[in-house]
């Protein structure tokens, strides 16, 4: 985790340090085990595992605790979502409804870390390969949180080189293969992959790179989106 991501994990620890672990959280014992909760209370929060934190997730507000209980635990929720730790607790599916509220009622200073947090991610996965999280799944997550992922593609980071055109790639590659009107955020992605941004900079690093694999992957998706580009202009001017 680099600093950036590092520092905005620690603003997350910092401002949610106000909601205290509520020692007699209600829940149900059908469907929660005593020791389960009593285990996750023994554990330091800096140490609670993506295994425990799933158990939480998938019963947090409902069978397990409340919102301000989960709020405790939100900020290693993030950092282990950040690491690529909670990908086998579908965090994806449960998650967003638990942060959206948070991210667009909470306070002032909560919004922020969030909104903090949401970027650094961003960048260290875009400007990292391989990372340990793919480009798709961040914007995913930030889009059911009910935010705009325009801003995030926009500012696709031009000029780190090769790792950020080879996430470009796998963006690309993905938003074509899955690209649907369904999508939650698709007319921000169609709008986009229309514009300069996907091609220049898969043009200029297939130029630039002496290796034969990366510049492989490179044009793939850039002959992939000129297609697409060829194909959805046609369509929009039979329109």
């Amino acid at each position: 985790m680099r600093s950036e991501l590092q520092a905005a994990v620690d603003d997350l620890y910092r401002v949610f340090g106000r909601y205290q672990l509520v020692e007699s959280v209600e829940y149900c014992d059908h469907c929660v085990d005593p020791e389960q909760v009593e285990a996750l209370h023994r554990t330091q929060l800096r140490q609670v595992t993506a295994e425990q934190l799933g158990l939480l997730l998938f019963n947090s507000t409902t069978t397990w605790g409340d919102q301000r209980y989960l709020n405790h635990f939100m900020p290693r929720l993030l950092e282990l979502v950040a690491a690529g730790e909670m990908n086998d607790w579908s965090y994806h599916i449960f998650l967003p409804s638990r942060l959206a509220g948070l991210w667009r009622s909470g306070s002032a200073d909560e919004r922020r870390v969030i909104s903090d947090f949401a970027w650094a991610w961003w960048r260290e996965t875009t400007s990292t390969w391989p990372s340990v999280c793919e480009p798709r799944e961040v914007l995913d997550t930030i889009a059911e949180c009910g935010q705009n992922v325009s801003p995030y593609l926009a500012a696709w980071p031009v000029h780190v080189g090769k790792p950020a055109a080879r996430q470009l790639a796998v963006l690309v590659s993905d938003l074509l293969v899955s690209s649907r009107q369904d999508n939650g955020f698709w007319c921000e992605a169609n709008d986009w992959l229309s514009g300069p941004i996907p091609a220049d900079v898969l043009a200029a690093e297939v130029s630039a790179t002496a290796d034969p694999d990366i510049a492989r992957q490179l044009s793939d998706a850039f002959e992939d989106l000129a297609l697409w580009r060829q194909s959805h202009t046609s369509t929009t001017t039979r329109r």
